[in-house]
């Protein structure tokens, strides 16, 4: 039964990895721009516009993720209410999320995220981000240009600067 519960993994992930090379979605909830018509990503124009002014004000402006997401929710843009959200306010989190997601220039990513066994607990995994994953070109219209995606992400290198904590929670 071990046996062959691995086989089937195996073959599972390694369909997976084919209809990423194929550009087709994997599954999951379509991201924010998009919505899924017969398993295929298709541009949904009104949440597009965001996501096309996110990159713009991002890219073109001295502003970061967060003033991105302030300055959406001070001209009164709301986010469409999705099968996973419950606030229809920008946040930072979100505007980065859009802004490190291939898919939004035309591009699938397979290995993004990895699930990982928490040390020293018993049948406990958490999801990790890994810094290398395959890219793929995707079989769905891309909302940005690449070049703007890139300038995007040569930003984000240059800006987001992730601060070692300084103190101890467990110090007092």
């Amino acid at each position: 039964a071990e046996i062959e519960r691995e086989n089937i993994q195996v073959q599972t992930m390694a369909g997976r990895i084919e209809k990423a090379r194929q550009g087709k979605w994997n599954g999951g909830f379509a991201p924010y721009g998009y919505a899924l018509k017969e398993g295929k990503l298709v541009i949904d124009e009104e949440e597009a516009e965001i996501i096309r002014l996110i990159y713009d004000k991002y890219t073109n402006t001295s502003m970061g993720a967060g003033a991105v997401a302030k300055w959406l929710n001070s001209h009164g843009y709301k986010k469409k209410l999705r099968q996973n959200g419950t606030v229809n306010l920008f946040s930072a989190h979100f505007v980065v999320g859009v802004l490190d997601n291939p898919v939004y220039c035309g591009k699938i990513a397979y290995g993004r995220r990895k699930s990982e066994k928490i040390e020293g607990k018993r049948n406990e995994y958490h999801m990790v981000k890994q810094k290398k994953f395959n890219v793929y070109d995707g079989a769905h219209e891309a909302i940005v240009s690449e070049a703007m995606y890139e300038a995007a992400q040569a930003k984000r290198a240059v800006h987001s600067v992730k601060f070692e904590k300084v103190h101890s929670l467990d110090h007092e």
